[in-house]
């Protein structure tokens, strides 16, 4: 069972190179980036080899935090990964222990397990200074590994019934939100701590050293310094957690199998007799029904909920280092962060309506209503937001004089990002959650195609923004002329690049929409 198990998964992360070309090649790119990435992290723990002082203090936060990653993100995704949900097992008599075992494998198959096991590898090299301490930080780093993906399943099992709830759902999803606002204030504050962090750092890591969360990544440290007894102590307590870990998942999981009962969902947002909604209040014209259903999901979907809540909130974080930093100008960028925002965010609409994109095909609707239907709500978003947050920003950096240069800026990366929105949004889909499901879900092998297509989107509203950025520096830098131009060529530069954009995404999608349709049902 264990081995069939472990089989599937290997096919299904095959499966993810044999999509469409595009998606290949995004997950290629997925895949190259974070090898990079994990690659680094792995010779930057492994070069603690000579600082064993060092190593006691990093390698057990830098463990303890991989623990908490494991455990918070799946409830994000609300019940980790899908293709391990234990519920769709109830209908086969597969003993709950072979079971457990296998998912357990099976979990460890995978991209996320992977980079975990090569940063592994980086803290036994840490700590290969003995033969002890080589087996220790063996025996410690596959505990801690183990009981971070243990530790996941199990609560994951446990707050299955919560999360399986639509309120359920948007309780963790608003938890989820207030986390991202809060980790941009709370790394500025540690970054400013200066001299204390070194000490913060160690009085840290002794604490975590004797929680569970640290008892598998400190051992080491003791057998590498001598201190025998402790780091036995301390792996014991790890084996031991990971064994009450297991227990506890295995017991959660037998009734999780045993009682697979769906929590039943309402939609309370539904209408009654013949109130069209937001279908009844704009023109009645095929552009303004893109433009109502695309207003419906925005105020029905968690998807899009969760994007226009953190549009406003996130230009706020650039206010952080401007209260604990010597970063004067941060302020500034306020109204042209959200415009940058508000024009990228439909980069990717088009695949968030999957299936139901047969409605504009088979009404024989035009491209152009299409693409302009579909800006209706990021229009009226931007005309309240962008003016607000550029005078706040100005406000606070008390730079009055840039306010000229501040909106030209917005409006050049405002109508840069519809442009390329409405090119991207028909040339590159790429997966997204489905309706209904977590807004921070992840489909599987969704991964490359998704940081390659956010990538090009958001270079490509830069570029086309470029002339006014160049503008705004120089009116920062004390050029008057500079400023004032940034506003009229800002203005003018920002509405050609969108019109052009939009009648470029008209064509194209008036050329490919049955091959558009195709690919968000393979997606």
């Amino acid at each position: 069972m264990v081995a069939h198990l472990v089989r599937l998964k290997l096919a299904l992360l095959r499966n993810v190179f044999r999509r469409s070309r595009a998606q290949t090649i995004g997950a290629v790119i997925g895949v190259l980036y974070f090898t990079v990435l994990v690659l680094g992290l792995a010779l930057i723990l492994a070069s603690f080899r000579g600082s064993p002082d060092e190593a006691r203090v990093v390698i057990p936060l830098a463990g303890a935090a991989g623990i908490v990653l494991w455990t918070v993100v799946p409830l994000f995704s609300f019940g980790s990964d899908p293709t391990l949900d234990p519920k769709r097992f109830a209908t086969f008599a597969v003993p709950h222990r072979d079971l457990a075992v296998g998912l357990l494998a099976g979990a460890l198959v995978g991209l996320p397990a992977i980079a975990s096991m090569v940063l592994c590898a980086g803290v036994v090299v840490a700590w290969s200074q003995t033969a002890a301490s080589t087996s220790a930080a063996v025996l410690g780093t596959a505990a801690g590994l183990l009981t971070a993906v243990t530790t996941s399943r199990w609560v994951s099992a446990v707050l299955n019934q919560a999360i399986s709830s639509r309120r359920g759902r948007d309780a963790i999803a608003v938890v989820g939100l207030l986390l991202l606002v809060v980790i941009g204030p709370a790394v500025s504050v540690v970054a400013n701590l200066g001299e204390n962090l070194t000490h913060v750092a160690a009085t840290a890591a002794a604490v975590v050293g004797w929680s569970p969360l640290g008892w598998a990544w400190a051992a080491p440290g003791d057998i590498a310094a001598g201190d025998l007894l402790t780091g036995v102590l301390r792996l014991l307590l790890a084996v031991g957690l990971l064994a009450v870990l297991f227990r506890l998942w295995s017991r959660a999981l037998r009734n999780e199998v045993d009682d697979p009962r769906a929590v039943s969902r309402t939609d309370s947002g539904s209408t009654s007799g013949d109130d069209l909604g937001l279908l009844g209040r704009l023109p009645p014209s095929p552009a303004g029904a893109v433009g109502a259903r695309v207003l419906t999901y925005w105020r029905r979907d968690p998807r899009y909920q969760i994007s226009m809540a953190m549009t406003p909130i996130a230009p706020f974080a650039l206010l952080v280092p401007y209260y604990t930093g010597d970063l004067p100008w941060t302020p500034l960028l306020m109204g042209p962060l959200v415009a940058f925002l508000v024009g990228w965010s439909g980069h990717n609409g088009v695949a968030y309506e999957s299936d139901a994109l047969w409605l504009h095909i088979v009404s024989g609707l035009s491209g152009r209503d299409d693409r302009r239907g579909r800006l209706v709500p990021e229009v009226l978003l931007a005309a309240v937001l962008v003016p607000l947050h550029s005078l706040v920003g100005v406000g606070v950096a008390g730079r009055w004089d840039l306010l000229p240069a501040v909106l030209g800026v917005a409006a050049a990366l405002l109508g840069g990002g519809y442009a390329v929105s409405s090119v991207m949004s028909v040339v590159l889909p790429y997966p997204v959650p489905e309706s209904g499901e977590s807004p921070f879900n992840a489909p599987p092998g969704a991964a490359g195609i998704t940081l390659a297509a956010q990538s090009l989107a958001s270079l490509g509203t830069l570029a086309l923004a470029s002339p006014v950025l160049l503008l705004g520096w120089l009116a920062w830098r004390g050029s008057t002329p500079a400023c004032w131009a940034a506003a009229a060529v800002g203005a003018a530069l920002g509405c050609v690049v969108a019109f052009v954009g939009v009648e470029l995404g008209a064509r194209l999608y008036d050329r490919r929409a049955p091959e558009l349709l195709s690919a968000l049902r393979r997606g």
